[in-house]
């Protein structure tokens, strides 16, 4: 049975020009030190690729259980030399392996969480511990309340290109909107104008003032942006879990983050160098909250759901073996060598075996 999951890589590819044609079909398999390896075969062309091209796995000289593993303990608050001496290797080459999956799971991310109609999506920032390069970065996090979905994540300075940059990744999570969304925000000054030029009148944007004592809130307080009344009871009255606006739910994922990544704990001796790097690691934290691990809160009946399966974006729980395994789609190029869309939908419902 053929596959049309894919493109096939080879550019001169009939494929490439009508995808209908597309299909990959299993063809043998080769030896390899760690045993033996499947591989494919292009119907159109015939040319013959690994079966775990396209994924982390590729070209690997360790077996792949090394690289759950250091995924596994990464996403547990895991240092780069800690990781390495459990594994035994060098640190530079679980620092590699990271790379390949944070970037693997950012695109797994972006084809397969989308959560449509929100109601409510909270946004804030992180201090990241970092020197050189990340010196100054924050961490932007955002949580749709209603699925609990982790919407998008990006380390960088606060400025208004990295402001415009963040949120457009929301929108794209956020999918289908017909109805107003609340957004509750802190009171970052680059928040109310670029929220109201991508949402527009989908947005009722609310800043959230909260003042501390003895290591707690005492007082909440909040303003407008950009938002008439009427909209924003409209908005309020489709809220489930907030009674009045606050910034709780994204709170409690920056303790998740804090908890689950040596470099936004407050003491830590882990300092992080590149901001790029922070953000593979919280991109694979991305992938564990919203895909593998049961939320306390999203419990129905005896089973405890993940965001993405609310969502309507997943039937079951993943594993990381499912989700590094996944092969992203490849480009099709028009005949002149223009770039268009992707073969495969940007939302697909996973359901049965991987």
């Amino acid at each position: 049975m053929h596959s049309n999951t894919s493109l096939c890589p080879n550019s001169s590819c009939p494929s490439h020009t009508r995808p209908r044609l597309a299909g990959q079909a299993p063809h043998g398999s080769f030896s390899t030190r760690r045993g033996r390896l499947g591989r494919t075969r292009c119907t159109i062309c015939g040319r013959t690729r690994s079966g775990r091209a396209g994924t982390p796995y590729h070209r690997m000289r360790r077996p792949a259980s090394d690289l759950d593993r250091a995924v596994k303990m990464s996403t547990e608050g895991m240092s780069i030399a800690g990781i390495a001496r459990v594994l035994g290797v060098h640190p530079t080459t679980v620092r590699r392996w990271l790379e390949k999956a944070g970037a693997h799971v950012e695109r797994f991310s972006e084809e397969h969480l989308v959560v449509d109609e929100p109601e409510e999506v909270q946004l804030d920032e992180l201090r990241v511990g970092g020197i050189q390069e990340a010196e100054g970065t924050w961490a932007w996090s955002a949580i749709e309340v209603m699925s609990r979905a982790w919407l998008a994540v990006k380390v960088s300075r606060r400025t208004l290109r990295a402001t415009r940059q963040f949120l457009a990744d929301v929108r794209e999570s956020c999918g289908k909107m017909v109805f107003p969304t609340m957004f509750s925000t802190d009171e970052f000054k680059y928040y109310a104008p670029v929220i109201h030029k991508l949402f527009g009148p989908l947005a009722a944007h609310v800043e959230v003032k909260n003042r501390y004592a003895n290591g707690g809130i005492v007082r909440t307080t909040f303003r407008l942006r950009n938002t008439p009344e009427y909209r924003y009871d409209f908005a309020r009255e489709r809220l489930e879990d907030s009674k009045r606006p606050n910034t709780a739910y994204v709170e409690r994922l920056n303790l998740f983050e804090r908890t689950c990544c040596c470099y936004l704990r407050r003491r830590t001796p882990a300092r992080a160098r590149k901001p790029q790097f922070v953000e593979c690691l919280l991109e694979l934290l991305r992938g564990y909250y919203n895909f593998i691990k049961p939320h306390l809160s999203l419990r129905f009946g005896r089973e405890y759901r993940t965001p993405a399966m609310v969502a309507g974006c997943a039937k079951r729980r993943l594993t990381w073996r499912e989700i590094l395994s996944w092969v992203p789609p490849v480009e099709r190029r028009r005949r002149w060598g223009t770039v268009l869309d992707l073969t495969q939908p940007r939302r697909v419902l996973l359901g049965g075996g991987a």
